[in-house]
């Protein structure tokens, strides 16, 4: 029986992680099915400097915002991140970048060094409130917020360039 649970283990883990996406699909498609406009939840958090709370409101009016919610260990997420470091020089779009992972800020920031990682809001989500508020249950999820709030799109995993300049697009 021992031997049973051994072998099985692998596939009861891509099981169950496979459910969570699935599950955060259709959280995520739900939003989007009405057509009614779906407002941002605003969330607030502590940046890298350990000091200066910044809230997701704060860009509201003045321009659009993609809100990446990722775990620094997950390869798709630094992905992402690199994938948005690139596009933010160049695009008038605020980045706000939420972590979610358990380590601590410091180890985090390290590992967003070594990743050349540098986004102008990266806020630490050590308690999981900011992913509760937006159901997140893996990462990368990644919103596109215009200037007035209002989602327009959203990604589970990782995103094509060509998406993301899209959606990027939609929000400017």
């Amino acid at each position: 029986m021992k031997i049973f649970w051994k072998a099985a283990r692998p596939v009861l883990v891509v099981l169950a992680v496979t459910i969570v996406f699935l599950l955060s699909y259709l959280i995520i498609s739900s939003i989007f099915k009405s057509k009614e406009p779906k407002f941002a939840h605003d969330i607030t958090g502590v940046e890298t400097d350990g000091r200066t709370l910044y809230s997701l409101s704060d860009g509201y009016g003045k321009a659009g915002t993609v809100l990446v919610f990722f775990d620094i260990d997950t390869g798709k997420a630094v992905e992402l991140l690199q994938q948005l470091t690139k596009a933010a020089p160049e695009s008038t779009v605020n980045v706000v970048a939420v972590a979610t992972s358990q380590k601590s800020i410091e180890e985090q920031k390290q590992l967003l060094a070594d990743a050349q990682i540098v986004l102008p809001h990266i806020l630490f989500d050590l308690d999981g409130e900011m992913a509760k508020t937006y159901n997140v249950h893996g990462t990368p999820v990644t919103y596109f917020i215009d200037k007035n709030g209002v989602i327009h799109d959203a990604y589970i995993a990782s995103i094509s360039a060509e998406s993301l300049r899209k959606s990027i697009e939609k929000i400017a």
